[in-house]
């Protein structure tokens, strides 16, 4: 994928994952549908990666082609000499384009991203194996002394033996952090966090990992809460907890914390006991719908919906036997002559639907033939020849090149980077006339130039045949950058 199409991809996932961030938090945040909420977080980035990649329809084959045809111009080919450059000064090194520099930002935070997730992981891991550890059905339980606050990640809880909870509140948090453990909320986590670090530049990137740790809370908070013990009431201990602050310093934003923020969220989420509106789930759809609709219409703005194959056959037999048609009509009206100085035209106006392509014949007149360059002496000047010109000197087309470089005076003033395109013809007796600058670059440029190229000395001219003959030239002189 070149750089362009990288950054256009980016670009078009804004919306997308706008949208659904906003479905999230407007409609499905409040609800208890956790485990669709979780579900549609963890599938938002893929739609709006996705999206933007479906095919464009385009422009059937034939609808690209013009329906008169236009004649291109004729201009006369001359023989192409190497460029000479003026100074001997090395060429500037190539510097990156805009797109280079925006592509080399992008893959460096994406780097970056994914590193500091790899190091966070690896910090975690490394910890979950030097502290001491009881292996039990299911998990791991690390303790951690008090250097991290009871807390998950992967298979191992760290647990904070030094809190000084009841066992009843011990047995509630515990199932808490099991629940991560077992409904491998880790990896939910890990695979929002590549994301991230894939879709930096899109700031609703970061606004779906707090949504899904809340939601992951949320779930935990379900499974201890219907575990807990009559004498103990569940919200009380987390609003105990969170206002304790016993989580210190966080050590990773990769653990699952029992005393996690949005503690009044989950709270209130406990105590509301509103059945879910399920209406709101269905509200994705039609937000995608609205989304493939934009697309579809943006579509249709480059060209409409591509036909099937059939489709196209059925309308090319179409095409073809109108052509048929008009062509007989016009050989019937004309009785098969064809008018001097004039050419046949068919015209195609093409329809969206089968059956609607229109072809006519019209007689257009032949444009004349451009005329011949010729010597001031009227002379044909030939393009190529067997034997071409070259200086008394030698050193054939190059030494061409090196005898004006040699002779154009480097201009005064500013300095200009590009080519002069200079054109002149070897007469048969080796003779330089015609010089005119094809594509010039300044006038000052351009008068030096014809200059070096009128000092020339007489060449050993061209021969066709064994006979001498004109030939002409077109040289790029290169003017590059002073360093």
């Amino acid at each position: 994928m070149s750089a362009p199409l990288l950054l256009t991809w980016l670009a078009g996932t804004l919306l997308p994952l706008g949208v659904l961030w906003l479905v999230y938090r407007l409609a499905l945040r409040g609800e208890h549908c956790f485990g669709y909420n979780r579900a549609f977080l963890l599938l938002a980035p893929v739609l709006a990666a996705a999206l933007p990649l479906l095919p464009r329809p385009a422009l059937p084959l034939w609808l690209n082609s013009p329906a008169v045809a236009v004649a291109t111009s004729k201009i006369g080919v001359a023989v192409l000499l190497p460029a000479g450059q003026i100074s001997q000064a090395p060429a500037p090194a190539a510097e990156w384009s805009a797109w280079t520099w925006l592509i080399a930002i992008y893959l460096t935070g994406v780097a970056l991203g994914l590193g500091r997730l790899a190091w966070q992981a690896g910090r975690l891991w490394a910890l979950g194996r030097r502290l001491p550890r009881e292996e039990r059905p299911g998990y791991v339980l690390a303790y951690t002394g008090g250097q991290l606050p009871t807390s998950s990640f992967g298979r191992v809880v760290f647990w904070d033996e030094t809190a000084g909870l009841p066992l009843a509140e011990e047995v509630a948090v515990l199932t808490h952090e099991v629940a991560h453990v077992q409904q491998r909320h880790t990896l939910d986590v890990l695979w929002l966090e590549v994301w991230r670090a894939v879709l930096w530049p899109n700031p609703f990137a970061h606004l779906l990992l707090p949504g899904l740790r809340l939601t992951h809370e949320l779930l935990a908070d379900r499974a201890a809460a219907g575990g807990a013990s009559q004498t103990m009431s569940y919200p009380s201990l987390l609003a105990r907890l969170a206002a304790q602050q016993l989580t210190g310093s966080a050590y990773s934003t990769l653990l699952q914390p029992f005393t996690f923020s949005f503690t009044l969220t989950r709270i209130a989420m406990l105590k509301n006991q509103v059945p879910v509106r399920r209406w709101k789930q269905w509200l994705v759809l039609p937000a995608l719908g609205g989304l493939f609709f934009v697309g579809s219409h943006a579509a249709h703005a480059q060209g409409g919906p591509v036909p099937s194959a059939a489709q196209q056959k059925a309308w090319q037999d179409d095409i073809n036997r109108k052509t048929r048609l008009a062509e007989h009509e016009d050989s019937m009206r004309t009785g098969g002559k064809v008018e001097p100085g004039t050419a046949k035209q068919v015209n195609i106006t093409y329809g969206d639907k089968l059956g609607q392509a229109a072809v006519t014949i019209t007689r257009v007149p032949i444009p004349p033939a451009p005329p011949q360059p010729t010597t001031n002496s009227g002379e044909k000047v030939y393009t190529y020849v067997e034997q071409m010109p070259q200086l008394p000197s030698g050193g054939g087309q190059q030494g061409i090149v090196n005898a004006i470089k040699q002779k154009t005076v480097d201009p005064v003033g500013k300095r200009i980077a590009g080519r002069v395109f200079v054109k002149f013809v070897v007469t048969d007796n080796g003779d330089v006339q015609n010089t005119e600058i094809v594509k010039g670059l300044a006038p000052s440029y351009d008068a030096t130039v014809l200059a070096a190229v009128q000092q020339l000395p007489r060449f050993e001219p061209g021969r066709q045949d064994g006979k001498p003959v004109a030939v002409t030239f077109t040289v790029p002189i290169e003017f590059p950058i002073k360093l």
